[in-house]
């Protein structure tokens, strides 16, 4: 019933996708693993670890999350509804950047 052209499309791109900058959703719809096993049941029966931002077992969208974060920080700044976000982001020091960038980027060029 909702998959119409007209309500389907803003939403995946503008919300989903985040690629209006912020005109339809008033902040990106990103998750780290906390979210996702806060609200499913998904993470139960994972190989991955959780608790874990980077490394081979942690779960990928903890450092995907940190990896847009960081990407992101100058213009999620401006955002009021990033303000807790970009405050956890506060706490990763250089190293744990590094990390991070690296988990990322390991994993999103297994995808290409």
């Amino acid at each position: 019933i909702d998959a119409y052209e007209w309500v389907m499309l803003p939403n995946v791109f503008g919300m989903g996708l985040y690629a209006d900058g912020g005109k339809i959703a008033t902040k990106p719809y990103i998750a780290s693993s906390n979210y996702i096993n806060n609200m499913s049941d998904f993470c139960s029966n994972c190989e991955y670890d959780r608790k874990r931002r980077t490394g081979e077992q942690a779960c990928p969208f903890n450092y995907l999350y940190w990896n847009f974060i960081l990407t992101h920080e100058e213009k999620l700044r401006f955002n009021p509804r990033m303000s807790r976000n970009l405050l956890g982001l506060r706490n990763l020091d250089e190293e744990q950047r590094r990390r991070v960038k690296m988990s990322a980027d390991e994993f999103i060029n297994t995808l290409s």
